[in-house]
């Protein structure tokens, strides 16, 4: 049982990661044999099923990529549920403060450490190494609050101090929106609250999720700001993804459609 994700971590490399929305093993497989090191698995905003997460589980299994599950609200037999799965981490939205991240982080560690009940299904091999799993997995698995609220910002060095908090994920259009500023990436409200993320992360010896700003593509960018403690990074979405790359499968090709088009006139 290796976690790739909280491997880069410890060793205070970045970890790069895609969300995946459409529910689709093939879509994760690919994505895991692409060689990201970590998938998130998006329950919050897409309609996914428990069954269809447990396939994609199964289908990252055949990669070297670690699952993390983003849930759609922090609850402990949701947490439960998908831990038992195989998930290696779990992601909660809307965490705001230190009492609401520890009973997340509680949930995914077995007692006397958390408060997690025991019982994994595919985790545990479907029975077959259930002791060995039970042994290990408190030390392997992560959990991220979801950093998305000027109260959030306002309490991140006691949320990013809980024991049980491995780091957490900034979701920066909601984070705009409570701070009165939708989607003003540049704004300087903005700015300093990731600073203040960056700051506590620091302080509790934690790697910060911090969204890359400007273009992945500037390399410098990007190193300056991995220098400057951004660790869990989070590139991309599946919906994006597929959709340019269909986009630009067509732009070579549409003089043909706008020739159709004119007969069709």
């Amino acid at each position: 049982m290796t976690n790739r994700l909280k491997q880069r971590l410890d060793e205070g490399s970045a970890a790069i990661g895609i969300q995946l929305r459409f529910g689709s093993p093939a879509i994760a497989e690919m994505a895991g044999l692409a060689g990201f090191d970590w998938l998130l698995l998006d329950a919050e905003h897409s309609p996914q099923t428990a069954p269809g997460i447990q396939t994609q589980l199964q289908a990252i299994g055949c990669t070297d990529s670690t699952a993390i599950v983003r849930l759609g609200r922090g609850d402990a037999d949701q947490i439960r549920l998908y831990l038992d799965m195989g998930a290696m981490g779990i992601a909660v939205p809307f965490i705001s403060t230190a009492e609401e991240a520890r009973a997340c982080a509680d949930a995914c560690r077995y007692p006397p450490r958390g408060t997690r009940g025991w019982g994994p299904h595919r985790a545990g091999g479907y029975g077959l190494h259930a002791e060995r799993y039970t042994a290990r997995i408190d030390d392997e698995v992560l959990f991220f609050p979801i950093i998305e609220t000027a109260t959030a910002i306002e309490n991140i060095d006691a949320i990013m101090a809980v024991d049980g908090v491995d780091s957490c994920i900034v979701g920066p259009v909601d984070l705009c929106y409570s701070l009165g500023i939708p989607f003003q990436f540049d704004h300087p409200d903005f700015l300093s609250a990731l600073d203040r993320v960056r700051d506590a992360s620091n302080k509790a010896g934690k790697p910060s999720g911090l969204p890359l700003l400007g273009s992945v593509e500037d390399r410098a960018n990007v190193d300056r700001q991995v220098v400057a403690g951004a660790r869990l990074l989070l590139v991309g979405c599946d919906e994006p993804a597929l959709g340019n790359a269909f986009t630009s499968m067509l732009e070579p090709l549409s003089h043909l459609q706008d020739q159709q088009r004119q007969r069709s006139e």
